[in-house]
């Protein structure tokens, strides 16, 4: 039978001897005094007393949002890569968003030319830029976002390779109504603070609106004076190659009602090449399409040699000593023995 001292805390109880409870409660366990000392003298362990809940810190890397360079970060990004800056600079609606959706979109299909993409910085806002130029069935043809007249400078950044080379390139994207505004207040040139840092300068010039007769005269009089302005401006570095980029190649329309638009547009290149040629600068013409929407079968055009330009490694700088013909001392004619 159960100890009674196990299960009662009266002292007097005799339950275990007799089985009844000496106080006439029947059956034992309604006695108040029955069972109560084994539950007092249970261990209660080790109670946990509750506290505020810490807060916890993680120590780490913090990842790169690979958004656009701010122009507050440029310079910091090209001390840390040997990067070539490409300039894009154009009136607005010349298709300089179209371009950088077109270079991130072909990129993405695979090799460009001989070159492939490696990595990028900026890839969010690259994806940003291409979205809208995806297929969607409410539009007709695809389209890209302009940039903001009230935002600033900023630039993308592609690393690509070509066998065992690697090249890095940022490109800058400035809204056009900032080059605009600049041609016609030179006192705003020297806001495009991206032209000093340039080893490219492209000027966007639109295909379309130069070919078509009734706004060709103006605008290739507009287009020649916004290179000028930042020619005449010292703007832009002499080392700095000048690149007219024909854009909206596929628009240009065919010829008819006597009208050649094709012969009106190699005539137009011709002038800047006998007007811009001969400034100092490295100048060249190239023609691209982007986004071939009014003529499918064009293609990208120019687009593969477009970045092969942009990616070309310059060539390694000569350091030897030069020498010096006649030299009266011996010591000034080693060079021309060492070479």
């Amino acid at each position: 039978m159960t100890d009674a001292s196990n299960v009662c805390s009266n002292p007097d109880c005799r339950v275990a001897q007799l089985g009844t409870c000496h106080l006439d409660h029947d059956p034992v366990d309604s006695c108040p005094h029955y069972g109560s000392r084994e539950a007092a003298d249970l261990d209660p362990g080790e109670i946990e007393e509750l506290s505020a809940p810490v807060e916890r810190t993680m120590d780490g890397i913090e990842l790169r949002s690979n958004k656009v360079i701010p122009e507050s970060g440029i310079t910091n990004f090209r001390n840390r890569v040997r990067a070539k800056t490409i300039v894009l600079a154009g009136e607005q609606k010349t298709g300089k968003t179209t371009l950088l959706a077109a270079l991130y979109g072909m990129f993405c299909k695979g090799p460009v030319g001989e070159f492939e993409f490696v990595s990028s910085q900026t890839l969010y806002s690259f994806a940003e830029r291409k979205h809208l130029a995806l297929f969607d069935p409410e539009r007709s043809v695809p389209v890209t976002p302009r940039t903001s007249r009230g935002d600033d400078v900023n630039f993308f950044h592609i690393k690509m390779k070509a066998g065992d080379n690697l090249s890095e390139i940022v490109i800058s994207d400035r809204s056009g109504e900032a080059f605009e505004d600049a041609r016609l207040d030179t006192a705003l040139v020297a806001k495009l603070s991206e032209l000093a840092l340039a080893d490219r300068v492209c000027f966007l010039l639109d295909a379309a609106r130069l070919t078509k007769k009734e706004t060709r005269p103006g605008y290739s009089r507009i287009f020649k004076q916004a290179i000028r302005s930042l020619l005449d401006n010292d703007a832009v570095p002499k080392s700095a190659v000048l690149e007219v980029l024909v854009t909206k190649f596929d628009r240009v329309s065919d010829g008819q009602d006597g009208l050649n638009p094709l012969q009106d547009l190699e005539q137009y290149e011709q002038e800047l090449r006998d007007e811009f040629g001969a400034s100092g600068y490295e100048f060249e013409i190239h023609r691209i399409c982007a986004l071939p929407r009014a003529k499918v079968k064009l293609g990208f055009l120019g687009m593969e040699a477009l970045v092969a330009r942009w990616a070309a490694l310059p060539e390694d700088a000569d350091i030897r000593p030069q020498g010096i013909d006649d030299a009266l001392r011996h010591i000034d004619r080693l060079p021309n023995l060492w070479n």
